[in-house]
């Protein structure tokens, strides 16, 4: 049978597919999906769409007809509601049964709940769906409140400052982009905003949401749109009911298989090893479509362990803020301003004084750079760096 069966229709189980068929497998693939639209580039959704609209050619994965071309099997809303890894089935919601003898799970993220009472009169921002639902609503609406100062919350809430909203970011935590930046450059991020007219409000605790806005401990914030960008969790509840083990989102092995042999999890939704024995788990295109690969050549054959340096970007109205390696694990941080403000760059070393990580506002060719050499493991050491003032470059020729 050698049939290969998808659930999802993100970025890893597009490339997957793709890259199976690019690499000579010539039996049955079948990609399940719950959204009624062909699978689709995410990162419009908040960079884009929901301030635009989403035209009638929105970005497709792959072109409308290349599904049937390379006899894949493309399965629209369509709900997985049980795997059964021993009889090796899947079963959707319709009832029907889909058999397997390769099953990749890409289920992704989905929004965080938040038990907050009125949460309804709050629009999410994940498919697109929700693109044309928060465009519909943005048209006519004067304020914004952004629920959430991550990632996606800033992002959507620098495009309604830019279309001319007035916009207040509401934050838990004491500071914006806390679980993903360093510090230093989530206040430099944060006065950015503030100078362009996003008023950013933190350490705050919801109390309700309603249609004129949210009700915070610091105040209420009037708004005529509520929007919910306060992060995502994985998408296990299949993965956990079918008894596979899961954590920080449903455990792979370094060739992204489960528990469960034959069944693996790629993407958002994949808690992988990595690089010092922990277990990390990232939500970006880049991983999606890297670990797509890898675990391609795994079931063609080419058994390969999923080792890549993770690399993350967003673009909120003038920042284009790129990151190379895992600030996190960082013991020291020092920041080089750039030619041209805001510019600047994180530079990230670890325990042992050499760079793990680099942060980056508008610098692509310094992220580029260093994303490369990190990637090579070139091991590039404080002094080095210190002994050409920096100059990544420069450090990189001794």
């Amino acid at each position: 049978m050698n049939a290969i069966v998808f659930i999802g229709t993100g970025h890893a189980a597009i490339q997957c597919a793709a890259s199976l068929r690019d690499l000579g497998h010539s039996g049955p693939i079948t990609i399940i999906g719950t959204e009624n639209d062909l699978p689709y580039h995410r990162p419009p959704n908040s960079k884009k769409y929901a301030i635009e609209g989403v035209p009638a050619d929105f970005s497709l994965l792959r072109a409308a007809d290349y599904y049937e071309n390379e006899q894949i099997d493309l399965l629209l809303g369509e709900t997985v509601s049980s795997i059964d890894p021993a009889v090796r089935q899947v079963t959707l919601e319709s009832k029907k049964s889909i058999s397997f003898e390769k099953l990749i799970i890409a289920t992704g993220s989905e929004p965080r709940h938040l038990p907050i009472p009125g949460v309804e009169h709050a629009l999410c921002l994940y498919s697109l769906q929700n693109s044309r639902d928060v465009y519909e609503k943005l048209k006519s609406a004067d304020s914004v409140a952004v629920i959430g100062g991550g990632f996606i919350g800033l992002e959507i809430a620098s495009a309604a400052a830019a279309a001319g909203k007035e916009v207040a970011v509401i934050e838990a935590a004491s500071q914006i982009l806390g679980r993903s930046l360093t510090p230093q450059l989530a206040q430099r991020i944060r006065e950015i905003h503030e100078a362009a007219g996003i008023r950013i409000i933190d350490s705050a605790s919801i109390d309700f949401i309603s249609a004129e806005g949210v009700s915070t401990d610091k105040g209420f914030v009037d708004a005529e749109l509520v929007l919910l960008g306060a992060g995502s969790i994985p998408r296990t509840q299949l993965a956990a009911c079918a008894g596979l083990s899961t954590s920080n989102g449903i455990d792979v092995d370094q060739h992204l298989e489960t528990s469960a042999p034959g069944i693996y999890a790629i993407g958002d939704v994949a808690c992988f090893p990595y690089f010092g024995g922990s277990r990390r788990r990232f939500e970006s295109v880049q991983n999606a479509n890297d670990q797509a690969r890898t675990l391609a050549k795994t079931l063609s054959g080419e058994s390969t362990a999923y080792r890549v340096l993770p690399w993350f970007w967003s673009d909120q109205g003038n920042i284009k803020l790129q990151m190379a390696g895992v600030s996190q694990d960082a013991n020291e941080v020092v920041i080089i301003e750039g030619a041209q403000s805001p510019q600047a760059a994180a530079f990230c070393f670890d325990s042992e004084d050499n760079l793990c990580a680099l942060e980056t506002i508008n610098w692509p060719a310094y992220h580029a750079l260093c994303r490369k050499a990190l990637s090579d493991g070139r091991v590039i050491s404080r002094a080095s760096l210190l002994a050409a003032d920096f100059d990544l470059k420069t450090a990189l020729k001794k």
